[in-house]
């Protein structure tokens, strides 16, 4: 399954909301009574997984056993990460689409059958049918039917423009579904779920829900659907919803977290869903809630049945639960180090398979014991967010990196596996305790410290606490923490908003003792038994403490030769923590494009400036003259790292929310030709939920909030390339004035079309050489002459106090096409 494109995209929304007048109680209008056997859907005929989650009541069980013959192990490598989920074609083909925005067709081999590529990344599974056609939807606002054999086109449908419900985007988000008649069933980012005549991709009918819908409808025999939505809040709307064969609703429930998971029905009549309230609920097919049970942080992956007819759920807290299906009580836990998306699949013997946080393929019993797993990415980027297609003679999945994985049944214990390290046999070594895990900006919990550290990066370190084989609910105590550090250097301490991880920021570079290390001993108490409301923790009482010392090395800071006109861009977004940010939104931070360039530099310091930028098919950046994003940033320059630093902080808009950021750090080294970068950049900055309008509330209700500080925290990491040297901008003659209010560039002479440039203005400090924290993003305006090109250009001053005298750049796009020093 996919991660999320839109981040915090709420709707303020009516409690009920459907297609046609209908009871908003919980109770169904017309009671069903519960099945007693899946009904038999139009798939394709001998396809061993031909849908995402396998079949009608989602349950993500196939009918292969496990053996040790036949099978091939491959990886297929695209050219961006992979968030959907394979379907297999009776052939043994496989299909799968990529934030590339290629759809793939690969042979049992691994080799490509085919491709075809769309307006958009996809991250949604396909679908296969009994007409040898192929469903899939994508970014682009389509669904697109294809001949499965030769990718040739069928039809295509398009989604309602995202404006129609209020929405921002019109992706489609949600696997395809179909009913037991062939209607098709795809949730889109636009409010709609719609039902789809495969014969021509022509709506049927559209059901109107509250926000996004990324999951999946389930289908009963009575051709009754059940599915989630991504309204987060109860008190705006319900988000799951049991809809009618018409398109009419015939319930709808509510719970406080997103519902991103697919829903699941068994033959006895429960509804299971898991929601990002921590919890997984069980629901009778009339919506009354039988039992729930809560995991350790939210809940994205979709449910599976086990052959007793328990419940296999995996959770973002690293674990995996089997539950007693009549009380939902907990049988059996088995835990990894990072965050689980993977939805379980099932084989016909009751083993467990489900791609890791921590880039392996698990295989469990079901006795909830491993029998193998196999390091697939050993890379920054190696979530395996995707849900295991079972296929005729192997598992198929994909993974962040952008690569297909093809792994036999019982590779690991096969004999020819025998010298392969990727393959163990042991589970995760975590062992009972509390530990403080060094986690990189990808979020990868490392065993231990490395040896050699960066004097200018931030430290994360996350918690872990385990008792009697299982990890438990722990948080950090905010108002206890405490860093030493020798040779002793300023640092800001930041717990975040969930408690879960500690960042640790140097005000100033490392120093390293005559040794050449640094001692770094952190003592963080941790709380357990807090009061909670879905994920938000209250109260709680000391647990014991977490401790880390460490001696590792300082990194050289070496040496760059820095052009002042050089610009780099950034991509691959990654924001591992806190976990509830890659759910709603890795397919959109990986979407996104920077440009950095530095306006001024002199020795140590310098003045950055980081706009939002974008691609065009071939993957040439420029900047985005729309965009919102607009940083410029206070650099010390040490040795070839630059360390960058929004003064006052910043705001951020993102799907017209302003989410402002009390801090923001982010680091890079060059190399020494002070162009390439040879490591990804580190990023961490934090906010105050009092202080985001209207939806710190809401973030709060997601644990995002830090009971002690309200504060919110994150932790990220991105790709940056050098871009060349910017180019010269001729804006004609420029002319800057000034008043109490703030500060106006106006052009004479100039053709830059205002359309096709991003226009703004920076104002650095004259005495200190830092930029002047105002809101540059949200606040500066342009207006545009008759012929369309740039006039004026202005930055208000707002509730800041502007310094005596300014340096005063026009920037157009990554350029300073004019300056002036102003006395204010």
């Amino acid at each position: 399954m996919r991660s999320g494109r839109t981040t915090l995209a709420l709707a303020i929304a009516l409690p009920c909301i459907a297609a046609a007048p209908t009871s908003c109680s919980s109770g169904a209008s017309s009671p069903a009574a519960p099945p007693s056997a899946q009904p038999s859907l139009p798939l394709q005929a001998g396809s061993p997984w031909p849908k995402f989650r396998n079949d009608a009541f989602q349950d993500g069980v196939s009918q292969i056993h496990a053996h040790t013959t036949g099978g091939a192990l491959w990886s297929y490598q695209t050219a961006k990460g992979i968030f959907s989920s394979p379907v297999v074609g009776a052939d043994g083909t496989i299909y799968v689409g990529s934030a590339d925005r290629n759809f793939y067709a690969l042979h049992a081999d691994g080799t490509l059958a085919w491709k075809t590529t769309c307006g958009e990344l996809i991250d949604s599974a396909a679908l296969l049918d009994d007409r040898g056609h192929v469903y899939f939807g994508a970014g682009d606002g389509k669904v697109r039917a294809l001949d499965a054999k030769t990718g040739a086109a069928l039809w295509t449908a398009t989604a309602d423009d995202p404006s129609v419900n209020g929405a921002q985007i019109n992706w489609f988000e949600g696997n395809v579904g179909i009913a037991a008649d062939g209607t098709l069933y795809a949730p889109n980012d636009n409010y709609f779920i719609y039902a789809l005549d495969r014969d021509s991709g022509a709506a049927k009918w559209k059901f109107k829900a509250p926000n996004q819908t990324w999951s999946l409808p389930a289908v009963d025999n009575a051709a009754n659907l059940y599915v989630g939505n991504n309204n987060m809040v109860a008190v705006l709307g319900h988000n799951t919803f049991s809809i009618a064969p018409d398109g009419s609703q015939r319930w709808g429930v509510s719970m406080d977290g997103t519902v991103a998971a697919s829903p699941m029905l068994t033959a006895s009549g429960l509804l299971l869903v898991g929601a990002f309230d921590g919890y997984v609920h069980a629901y009778d097919q009339q919506g009354v809630e039988q039992w729930s049970f809560g995991a350790r942080d939210h809940v994205y992956a979709s449910t599976a049945l086990l052959p007793d007819g328990s419940i296999v759920a995996a959770a973002a807290d690293g674990s995996v639960y089997d539950l007693d299906a009549k009380t939902g009580a907990k049988r059996w836990q088995f835990d990894t180090p990072e965050p689980i998306r993977s939805s379980p699949s099932v084989d016909a013997d009751g083993n467990v398979y489900f791609g890791g946080g921590d880039g392996r393929l698990y295989v469990l019993g079901p006795d909830g014991k491993l029998r193998w797993s196999i390091l697939l990415i050993d890379a920054d980027r190696d979530d395996v967010n995707a849900s295991p297609a079972l296929g005729a003679d192997a598992i198929y999945i994909a993974g962040e990196s952008g690569q297909i994985f093809s792994v036999p049944y019982e590779y690991c214990l096969r004999p020819e596996a025998k010298n392969d390290s990727r393959c163990t046999t042991t589970p995760p070594a975590i062992a009972d305790g509390a530990t403080l895990s060094w986690t990189t900006s990808f979020g990868s919990q490392l065993p231990s410290p490395p040896a050699t550290i960066d004097p200018t990066r931030p430290i994360t370190l996350t918690l872990g606490v385990r008792k009697g084989g299982d990890a438990q609910l722990a948080i950090l105590d905010s108002s206890a923490v405490q860093v030493s550090i020798t040779p002793s250097v300023p640092v800001d301490t930041v717990v975040s908003g969930d408690g879960k991880f500690v960042t640790i920021v140097p005000k100033s570079p490392l120093q390293a003792a005559a040794d050449g290390t640094v001692s770094i001993d952190v003592t963080a108490p941790y709380l357990v038994g807090m009061q909670r409301k879905g994920l938000a923790l209250s109260g709680g009482s000391r647990g014991g403490t977490a401790q880390l010392s460490m001696k590792p090395t300082l990194a050289a800071a070496g040496t760059a030769t820095i052009a002042p006109d050089a610009t780099w861009t950034l991509t691959r977004l990654a924001v591992p923590l806190p976990t509830v940010m890659p759910s709603y939104n890795q397919i959109g931070f990986d979407a996104m494009w920077y440009s950095l360039s530095l306006v001024e530099l002199s020795g140590s310091h310098a003045v950055g400036w980081m706009v939002g930028a974008q691609a065009d098919a071939q993957g040439n950046a420029s900047v985005d003259p729309t965009t919102k994003t607009i940083l410029p940033l206070d650099v010390l320059v040490d040795g070839a790292t630059l360390s960058m630093s929004a003064p006052g902080g910043i705001t951020i808009q993102l799907d017209a929310i302003n989410i402002p950021f009390t801090a923001f750090r982010m680091d890079l080294q060059l190399a020494a030709n002070g162009q390439d970068v040879p490591n990804p950049a580190s990023l961490v900055g934090s906010s105050d939920c009092a202080g985001i309008p209207v939806y710190g509330a809401f973030m709060e209700g997601l644990g995002l909030c830090n009971p002690q500080t309200q504060g919110i925290s994150f932790v990220a990491g991105a790709n940056v390339a050098y871009h060349g040297s910017r180019p010269t901008v001729s804006a004609g003659t420029v002319a800057f004035t000034h008043d109490t209010t703030g500060v106006t560039a106006t052009l004479s002479g100039s053709s830059l079309a205002a359309s096709g440039h991003l226009a703004s203005l920076l104002l650095v400090d004259a005495s200190t050489g830092s930029p002047v924290g105002l809101n540059y993003g949200l606040d500066t305006k342009t207006t545009k002459d008759a012929s369309g090109n740039i006039a004026t250009v202005s930055i208000p001053f707002g509730t800041t106090t502007p310094p005596a005298s300014v340096r005063a750049y026009l920037m157009i796009d990554a350029t300073p096409a004019a300056s002036a020093t102003l006395s204010l």
